[in-house]
């Protein structure tokens, strides 16, 4: 027979003393267990793994499962991060603990939103709800840029159908389904959507998800010339994320794309939440430098030197000519 711990890891991460119980070990296996410390107690009578996600576990702790953003940044999305924990529970749920302390009742001190629409867990984990009800829990408990930064990264990342979106939409209130045409399947990023929205506002044209022979893919292009990229914290020199550092790839891209007179702006996330005003103004403004420099090349045309034989011949016997004249001037 599997240890309790794989069991456990087995069945995704927690399980209760019953099923334990029905699954054949012994209330004296599961006190091994315990005291070994492979596995350990969340809440009365439910365990799970020192390993397991952080937000998983207070989630069973205080009695539910984790929805709406915080459930679905479990589901490996891009999504903005709420301060709160979102945890979903039934209706008629009691006992709710604390998710730092299973000994301490729960408390109103913000840390936790609790959604009381919960329903049968039957076939989904014990610890978040589908990402369909997560999506919903989402798009109508968040303002509007937030729910479509939410339903963008799940049409991109994880490739939902129209039909599938559509459903989700239809089940949430009337304001909410009027945002389902902001729906993008190119956001690559929340930072991405919160952008696209700011341009439609103001009416700037963009072309998104811009391919460039030898580079590829760019966020945004906003001119003939001229490209815009959403930098998140991965692209900074100093990143110490999972993931390697794109910093050098981007200096690089840059370059390429400066040898081919192209221009891309860069702009942080804290740039755009915090300082939105500066970031349209500095890209309506390199949009216009870019419209007077294509009027200009189109009006003064570049015309490279012919580099036919007998002009470069005629050329040779001007300068040779005019070097002559030059010595006769001074020989007199």
């Amino acid at each position: 027979m599997n240890s309790i711990a794989e069991r456990i890891r087995t069945a995704g991460w927690f399980l209760r003393r019953r099923d334990l119980l029905r699954l054949g070990y012994s209330d004296e296996n599961v006190r091994d267990a315990l005291a070994d410390h492979s596995i350990f107690r969340v809440r009365q009578g439910w365990y799970s793994l020192p390993d397991a996600p952080q937000a998983a576990i207070q989630a069973v702790r205080v009695g539910g499962r984790l929805t709406s953003t915080s459930a679905l940044e479990s589901y490996g999305l891009p999504v903005p991060r709420s301060q709160q924990l979102h945890i979903a529970v039934a209706e008629t749920a009691s006992r709710l603990r604390n998710a730092h302390d299973r000994f301490a009742r729960l408390s109103g001190d913000g840390s936790s939103c609790i959604h009381w629409n919960d329903v049968s867990r039957r076939g989904q984990d014990s610890w978040r709800v589908s990402l369909d009800d997560a999506l919903l829990a989402a798009i109508c408990e968040h303002p509007k840029f937030i729910a479509i930064a939410c339903a963008s990264a799940v049409a991109r990342k994880k490739g939902w159908s129209r039909a599938r979106m559509d459903a989700v939409f239809a089940r949430a209130p009337e304001r909410v389904r009027a945002w389902r045409p902001l729906v993008s399947w190119l956001d690559d990023s929340h930072g991405e959507t919160f952008l696209r929205l700011e341009f439609d506002s103001v009416g700037i044209d963009y072309e998104q998800q811009a391919r460039v022979r030898g580079v590829g893919l760019l966020d945004f292009r906003v001119g003939a010339h001229t490209y815009v990229e959403v930098d998140g914290a991965q692209h900074d020199l100093d990143w110490i994320g999972e993931t390697p550092s794109s910093w050098e790839h981007y200096l690089d891209r840059d370059t390429t794309m400066a040898i081919t007179s192209k221009y891309v702006l860069h702009f942080s996330y804290r740039q755009l939440y915090s300082d939105l005003p500066r970031v349209i103004a500095a890209i309506s403004q390199r949009i216009a430098d870019d419209a007077a420099l294509d009027q200009r090349r189109k009006r003064y045309p570049f015309r490279s030197r012919s580099t036919s034989p007998h002009l470069a011949a005629l050329r040779k016997r001007r300068r040779i000519a005019g070097i002559q004249a030059k010595r006769t001037r001074f020989a007199r």
